[in-house]
């Protein structure tokens, strides 16, 4: 009787042990290697951008579109986002994307119906074009901005670029741009929809100025005051060699800047960062 006992204990602990094994097994596989391409010709989306719903670990592709990215700290419920401007963002289930190797983005198609056009220019912004002093930043996709407010004096306005001003010293970086509603003097909600980036190489804070376009996607905005800000989305170098990323700064004034995407918003009241406003109205 009791060796009866013992080989039922025996064979339970037996299937326990198969089905653990077999558990840590599917949860070992947490390496996602794919190549992004573009639906139209098939050529390869350089500088996508990869991450995680929940935002803990973020990437870019490869020049030839490939990405490698460790899910090991993902839920079961996470997804993986690809998003490049212009395109329209894909969105799939870790458990998914582990199967998958090749993903393909299709481009956005906007309808030209009730374009308004705005015939007067101005500039809005930055005056001083010397640098009084810059602000290291960090590239580890950690969700955080820098940005300023601007108080804009018309009732409708367009922004066809957003101006900033940065030492790269990494081999490339890429930013996404971000405009909030201004709720009793604190960034808020997202205004834009798009995933607006921008790429930029090795350079310093000598060199020429540093863009995004907004152009392409026509938005018309209503806000008097908007908060325009900066997300660093990563940068890549050469294995073993030093890299940074910092952003100028010239007039004095004040500018805004949260370290994560959940951390509070902080401000700093002395120099503020160079930011540029082309608007039309």
């Amino acid at each position: 009787m009791i060796t009866g006992t013992f080989s039922i204990k025996k064979n339970i602990l037996l299937t326990l042990s198969i089905f653990f094994s077999s558990f840590q097994f599917l949860f070992a596989q947490n390496i996602i290697n794919g190549t992004v391409l573009y639906e139209k010709d098939d050529s390869p989306a350089a500088y996508a951008n990869i991450e995680l719903n929940d935002r803990s670990a973020g990437t870019m592709t490869d020049n030839n579109g490939n990405f490698r990215i460790n899910i090991s700290h993902a839920k079961n419920t996470d997804s993986i986002i690809i998003s490049s401007v212009g395109y329209e963002s894909i969105k799939l289930p870790v458990k998914v994307a582990l199967k998958k190797s090749q993903y393909k983005l299709k481009e956005v198609v906007k309808s030209m119906e009730g374009v308004t056009v705005f015939k007067s220019h101005e500039t809005m912004g930055i005056i001083s074009q010397t640098i009084g002093y810059y602000r290291s930043w960090s590239f580890a996709n950690t969700g955080g901005e820098i940005g300023r407010i601007f108080t804009v004096p018309y009732k409708k306005y367009k922004i066809d670029k957003v101006r900033f001003k940065a030492a790269n010293l990494c081999d490339t970086c890429q930013l996404r741009v971000h405009i909030r509603k201004v709720v009793d003097g604190v960034p808020g909600d997202e205004i834009i929809s798009d995933t607006i980036t921008t790429t930029i190489n090795k350079l310093t804070l000598d060199d020429k100025v540093s863009e995004f376009d907004l152009t392409p996607y026509d938005y018309t905005f209503t806000q008097h005051e908007l908060f325009v800000s900066m997300e660093v989305l990563g940068c890549s170098s050469k294995k073993n060699e030093f890299c940074s990323f910092s952003f100028a700064g010239t007039d004095k004034g004040e500018y805004m800047y949260k370290s994560r995407a959940n951390a509070d918003w902080n401000s700093t009241n002395d120099y503020t960062i160079f930011l540029k406003l082309f608007l039309r109205y």
